[in-house]
């Protein structure tokens, strides 16, 4: 009986500490970091050198993302507004660009523009070390007051290889080809590594 006992009392101790055991060879699950506020600007801070009397909040950048996935390549830039019409903005009838981009660690830089003149719709396009990426599709939203473009990344063939980081991003804005608001340079921490997830923007 005794025997039976110790027996009994071992398999329950056994199966009390397997718990515990299992608990300690779990390992511990770690998120992936996600991504933000790659480029931010504070509000009001522009003037147009060509026209100071021109205080348009379409000028006033306020900041940029950029997001890859593993098909395609995202960027948007936030403005004060982006009501540009005749009507609502007649200064940009004299012409607005504006301009968002990043360097790459691969030696690249991405430039991503927009403009406007003599009430045309506003038109997007990007490039890459100056060279015109095809495929591009430029959105404006009213909403949210941000440009969006986007491509597909085999169009920017330097996107297939490996171990590529986004950094010193940037941004400006322009009335009739002078500067109204150009962003500080970002902390070498402000970084986006290629297909790293973000907070805001998915790109497929």
């Amino acid at each position: 009986m005794r025997a039976r006992s110790v027996l009994a009392a071992v398999a329950v101790l056994a199966l009390v500490a397997a718990p515990v055991a299992n608990a300690a060879t779990k390992k511990k699950v770690t998120k992936p970091k996600v991504y933000c506020n790659l480029l931010t600007d504070p509000a009001n801070d522009f003037t147009a050198t060509a026209m100071p009397a021109d205080k348009s909040p379409a000028l006033d950048v306020l900041g940029g993302e950029l997001a890859t996935g593993s098909k395609t390549v995202m960027a948007t830039l936030k403005l004060g507004s982006v009501i540009v019409s005749p009507t609502g903005d007649p200064w940009s009838e004299l012409g607005y660009d504006w301009k968002f981009g990043a360097q790459s660690t691969l030696g690249q830089t991405y430039a991503f523009t927009a403009r406007t003149s003599l009430g045309n719709p506003i038109t997007g396009s990007a490039t890459v070390d100056n060279a015109t990426i095809p495929g591009v599709k430029f959105s404006v939203d009213k909403v949210k007051n941000t440009f969006t473009w986007t491509f597909p990344r085999s169009a920017a063939p330097n996107l297939s290889r490996p171990k590529n980081v986004f950094h010193g991003f940037f941004a400006a804005s322009n009335f009739f080809s002078d500067s109204a608001d150009t962003t500080a340079a970002t902390p070498p921490t402000d970084v986006y590594p290629d297909k790293g997830l973000h907070c805001t923007l998915h790109p497929a």
